[in-house]
């Protein structure tokens, strides 16, 4: 069924069995969830540059087309592995689906109230603390994801180093003001 090469299942073989297992209609849905919502916060909130400008920050910030493309990129992936785990049909990883799901909503809810709290409200001490709890709550969701998927861990896993480069910039900021 599938190609082997020298008694090992390849990289497209391997992504094809994790594939037949989950519904690939519930992870665009998810990721394209989060994405706009995502895009609506940022809307919401405005750009930032213009508090950054406020708290004379003279950081090397990254340009605001760049960072919302990868704000946006990283909400897509998170939702998608979410998607992923959660119409994941293979049995006997139902505790850390459904563990990892709940997680995966207050990672996503704590997400979303990041960006009005540091770029809105400019809170930088309260948008720190919710940086490493958000930092924490992705890496717990990584570990159960990856329980059940590898493909699915590792598209959260992808999410954690751009958290963990959003809270260097966080304490920067922090410590710049």
């Amino acid at each position: 069924m599938f190609k082997k090469k020298y008694g090992r299942m390849t990289v497209g073989a391997w992504l094809g069995s994790e594939m037949e297992q989950t519904t690939p209609a519930l992870m665009i849905v998810l990721g394209a969830v989060m994405m706009i919502g995502g895009i609506i916060v940022r809307l919401a909130v405005g750009s930032p540059h213009m508090m950054l400008l406020a708290l004379n920050v003279s950081l090397p910030i990254p340009p605001v087309w760049l960072m919302t493309l990868l704000w946006s990129l990283a909400f897509l992936t998170v939702g998608c592995a979410a998607g992923f785990v959660l119409g994941f049909r293979a049995g006997g990883c139902d505790v850390d689906k459904y563990k990892g799901g709940m997680l995966f909503i207050l990672l996503a809810v704590l997400e979303f109230c990041w960006y009005p709290t540091f770029f809105g409200a400019g809170l930088i001490f309260l948008s720190v603390l919710e940086s490493i709890l958000i930092l924490c709550l992705a890496v717990g969701v990584t570990l159960c994801f990856y329980r059940v998927s590898k493909f699915a861990g590792m598209l959260v896993l992808l999410h954690v180093i751009w958290l963990i480069y959003m809270l260097i910039l966080n304490f920067a900021v922090f410590f710049c003001c």
